[in-house]
């Protein structure tokens, strides 16, 4: 029928303006608030089937009440998860650019999309590995809620657009717990719906 992606609640780190990537980070109160919300509004709103999440706190702490209410379990996969910001985790996005460049994609374009960063991976293996998954939740029956995070859902949406990865990252957003529908055909329905919070 559907797939309905959504971010992760706020956690501390995106109220500082720090990069999470893979890091253990949780929800802070106001995103577990949000989570609670967001499960309501989904369980009110839609006949959910299943519960997928990448396996990261942030992600399955907001799955949880989601499923909750659904009355199924979590699932887990990891290709949902966050790019691995490798060695620049823990920076905030301003200190990052200011001092690394050339990961800038407004700046660089491709050419810092295909950059990796120590220890973690560059944009083109994550839209890989993201959309192998979204092409698995697209094949489920019924409606699936998949909980990931920011970068995963751009690029989910900018390839129902044929947007490049570039302007995936660039022009499109996802906020903290908002809701993107994509049909059972894969045409994107909404995009970034807060009304669920």
């Amino acid at each position: 029928m559907s797939t309905l992606f959504v971010r992760h609640g706020t956690t501390e780190w995106n109220e500082t303006g720090r990069i999470q990537g893979w890091a253990p980070v949780g929800l802070s109160d106001a995103g577990c608030e949000e989570a609670a919300a967001v499960a309501d509004a989904l369980a009110e709103r839609h006949a959910v089937d299943a519960v997928v999440a990448s396996d990261l706190a942030r992600t399955v702490e907001t799955a949880e009440p989601i499923a909750a209410a659904a009355g199924v379990d979590v699932e887990t996969d990891p290709r949902l998860r966050e790019r691995d910001f490798g060695v620049f985790q823990g920076l905030t996005s301003g200190d990052f650019f200011e001092r690394f460049p050339a990961f800038d994609l407004l700046e660089n374009g491709r050419a810092a999309a295909e950059r990796a960063p120590d220890s973690g991976e560059n944009w083109l293996a994550v839209r890989e590995r993201v959309l192998d998954a979204v092409a698995d939740l697209r094949a489920r029956e019924g409606t699936v809620v998949a909980v990931t995070h920011v970068n995963p859902i751009r690029l989910a949406v900018g390839e129902r657009r044929g947007l490049s990865v570039v302007r995936s990252l660039t022009e499109l957003s996802a906020d903290n717990c908002s809701v993107t529908e994509v049909d059972e055909g894969g045409a994107l329905v909404r995009a970034d719906d807060r009304s669920y919070k």
